[in-house]
């Protein structure tokens, strides 16, 4: 195995994902390279890039024909991803490693119109993804099943399950007292 790439939507445990695959190999990774215009298809690299639709199936095609495999990645949730989207923006301020409580999501949370936006693009990338999957005949990965089973679809990707263990989860429950 040269190199692999995750396709993923926000908020679906990809970040853990990449490392926990990377350190099962050995390998670097890149976070979000083509946010920034800094991809480099290099060996013994995992790249974790989030889906975004503007840029076009031939983009994600003509990436994919440049790794050893592909892995896609999901969630089935969409009402606890669009939470915790919504979060990353508006509880940490982009922060895409902190946690997060989810006692601090506001009670109207699902009328507000920022919130509305971040579950329309998710459905968007969603189905794109989907769409992809279908092309290439590979299947999704979802968070519930990989974070659960502790494998993928692709049963040969070998993962380091330190990287599974509940420290890494960024959404924290915490019970709220009447005091």
């Amino acid at each position: 195995m040269k190199n692999i790439l995750l396709i993923t939507e926000p908020r679906t445990g990809s970040s853990s994902l990449m490392k926990s695959i990377a350190s099962a190999y050995g390998f670097g990774y890149q976070f979000e390279p083509d946010k920034r215009d800094k991809l480099k298809i290099k060996n013994n690299t995992v790249v974790k890039i989030i889906v975004d639709v503007s840029r076009g199936k031939d983009y994600y095609l003509n990436l994919m024909s440049q790794f050893s495999e592909t892995i896609f990645l999901s969630r089935r949730n969409i009402i606890e991803q669009s939470e915790a989207y919504w979060a990353l923006f508006f509880i940490n301020d982009g922060g895409y490693t902190e946690k997060w409580n989810e006692n601090e999501l506001p009670q109207d949370l699902k009328k507000r119109k920022d919130y509305k936006k971040r579950y329309q693009q998710l459905v968007e990338k969603k189905l794109f993804l989907l769409d992809i999957s279908l092309k290439t005949n590979k299947p999704i990965n979802y968070y519930e099943d990989v974070f659960t089973s502790k494998t993928l679809k692709e049963k040969d990707i070998k993962l380091d399950l330190e990287y599974f263990k509940p420290q890494y989860k960024l959404r924290v429950k915490t019970h709220r007292t009447l005091l």
